[in-house]
This record gives C-alpha cells, structure tokens and sequence, in this order.
C-alpha cells in the first residue's frame, strides 16, 4: 500500500476465502433466554544488568518486548469472546482484549459462534482493514435477506489514506444494489458497533478498539436490550448516512472529500438538514 511518501501504490492484495458454512441454522438465527452461554531521560549504566531498574533515574524506558509486541492475529480470538459474552437481558460485559483480538471479526462471531441474526447493523471506526472487509462480507453473506441495514462511519484520515486500494475495494465488496448499505467519511474517531437482532434484541459494542487491530491491549464493553442507547445511537447513524452517505444509487463514482468535523457534529446534535 501506499505510504503517502511517493512510494508505488499496490493493488489491494485478493480477498479470503469467504466462508462456507453449514449452520444449521434454518433462518431461526438470534437467541433466547434459555439458549446461553453465559460469562461463569537518561540513559543508565552501560554495565547495569539488563532489565534490571535504575533507582538513580527519576524517568524510566517504557518496558517493552519487540518481540511480544507483534502477536498472531488470527478469527478465533474474536469467536471466544463472542462464546463469553452474556447475552442475557440488561447484561454488561467488560473485556480487556489483547493486540491478536480484531474488533471487525466479533459481529461474524456472534453469528457463526452464538447463532445471532444480524437485521440491522451500525458501525463507527476510525481504522479498518481488508480482512474487517472481508468480515462484513461474510456477514453479508450468511445473513442473506435478513439484513436490512448496513451503516459505516468512518474516518477522513483513514479515506485519505487509503483512497486509492482499500476505499475502492471496500465500496466492490459492500456496494449493494438494493441499497442496503451506506457509508460515510468524516472526523471520526469513535469505535461503536450496533446490532438489532432479527428477533428485535439490541447488542451494543463500544471502546478503545478501531475495526482492525493495532497489537496493543484495547477495553470493550458490551451491553445488551438497552434500546434507549441504541436507538440514540442508530439515529445518529442514520442521520450521518443520510447527510453524507457516499453511495448514490443509480450514479457514477466520483470523487469524495471527507466531511468538515464542524458539519459532522452539527449533523450528530440533531442541527443538520
């Protein structure tokens, strides 16, 4: 990918496989209440020991592991969390999760894991990746017509940047002709995901973590039926989707500059048109 330093911008490499999975599911994907799984300065000595503190500076070297840093990012972190979430009414489920979790992958999971029917989904990222891409085209996929609604809100820096491979591939993947989906650019930084289930449960997912992961340690909070704060939160969605959705069915492509933050947030505190 490009750099934004004049270096060769790359074609985005070739989407993964896109799962084909047998659920059983028979269109009665969602849960019920007795279908859980509930959550049961100065440099120091050129002699001293390595690892060992400098009691004599008052400024310590953050403490990191080059190697540790960079960890395996693989599905399955996002499918044992969506194993452990308590999805019972009212619940509240706090995570820390570490830089091998990718936030994008927890709403395939929750389908795939905790047989969750996806009717109406709101996202809100400042980063993203191909394979968060891929992730919602799999739920696209296995939720068929039972997807009314897909929302993205997504951050300017992260279309500037990305405006010549992942934004193109994103809108080949996500574009839907019936008009399912929108996505918007603007000064965003904040992480949500919202869910309205098929059978009309809310699951709502907000913290530190962006789609895609970083390796670093993120918190997420995950609440469910707390229609109050979903619909708050989905009516923004739309609101912005609706003010600067960058899909026009039956146009041609053409190109986008990201949402002034002030236009944003006029848009956000219900004053926009």
């Amino acid at each position: 990918m490009a750099n934004g330093k004049g270096t060769t911008k790359k074609a985005a490499k070739a989407p993964r496989p896109i799962m084909q999975l047998d659920l059983g599911l028979d269109l009665e994907l969602d849960f019920d209440l007795d279908d859980f799984d509930l959550i049961d300065g100065e440099k120091a000595p050129a002699k001293k020991p390595k690892g060992e503190r400098q009691k004599d500076v008052r400024i310590l070297r953050p403490r990191l592991d080059a190697q540790g840093v960079t960890q395996a990012i693989t599905f399955e972190n996002a499918q044992a969390f969506a194993r452990q979430i308590d999805l019972t009414p009212g619940a509240r489920t706090f995570a820390w999760v570490s830089g091998s979790f990718i936030f994008g992958d927890i709403v395939e999971a929750l389908i795939t894991a905790r047989r969750v029917g996806v009717k109406r989904l709101y996202i809100c990222s400042l980063s993203f990746g191909q394979d968060n891409i891929d992730s919602l085209k799999n739920v696209m996929l296995l939720m068929g017509d039972e997807l009314e609604r897909l929302v993205l809100v997504l951050s300017g820096w992260m279309y500037s940047k990305h405006k010549y491979d992942l934004i193109p591939y994103m809108y080949r993947e996500l574009d839907d002709p019936a008009g399912r989906v929108q996505i918007a650019f603007g000064r965003w930084h904040s992480k949500l995901i919202f869910i309205e289930t098929v059978h009309g449960h809310f699951i709502d997912i907000h913290g530190s973590a962006n789609l895609s992961s970083n390796a670093s340690i993120e918190q997420i909070m995950v609440e469910v039926d707390n229609p109050e704060l979903h619909r708050f939160n989905a009516d923004i969605m739309e609101r912005v989707a609706a003010q600067f959705g960058t899909i026009n069915l039956g146009a041609t492509y053409e190109k986008l500059k990201p949402t002034p933050g002030r236009e944003a947030w006029e848009v956000l505190a219900g004053k926009g048109n």
